[in-house]
């Protein structure tokens, strides 16, 4: 499971069921999960590896977890994923609550 530095963040799905997907996800240096929503599922970020940078719109602070700290997002919230300093992190990432979807920020979301 390597991911290109250039390319999008290596996804591993470890289980899913009816309202739950749960993925290893592995960000590369440089790498980002650009800015984007979920309409009916609640994003859980559990980081693994690294320090993991969580940002949402709206909100004034910038979360950063360290292995073992974890996130939750609800729906329709609009946030940015990385790793600190551009480095690389992995973290489990669980959606719960509906249907999977990944809608793409478009500018003034």
């Amino acid at each position: 499971m390597n991911a290109d530095s250039v390319g999008e963040p290596a996804r591993e799905v470890l289980a899913t069921a009816p309202g739950l997907r749960v993925q290893l996800v592995t960000v590369a240096p440089g790498q980002s999960i650009p800015r984007h929503h979920h309409t009916k599922v609640s994003d859980t970020l559990i980081a693994v590896q690294g320090t993991v940078v969580v940002e949402v719109d709206g909100d004034e602070s910038v979360h950063r977890l360290e292995p073992g700290e974890r996130f939750t997002i609800p729906p329709g919230t609009v946030h940015r994923v990385s790793g600190e300093h551009g480095c690389s992190c992995r973290f489990l990432n669980l959606h719960a609550g509906g249907d999977y979807d990944f809608v793409a920020a478009t500018p003034g979301m």
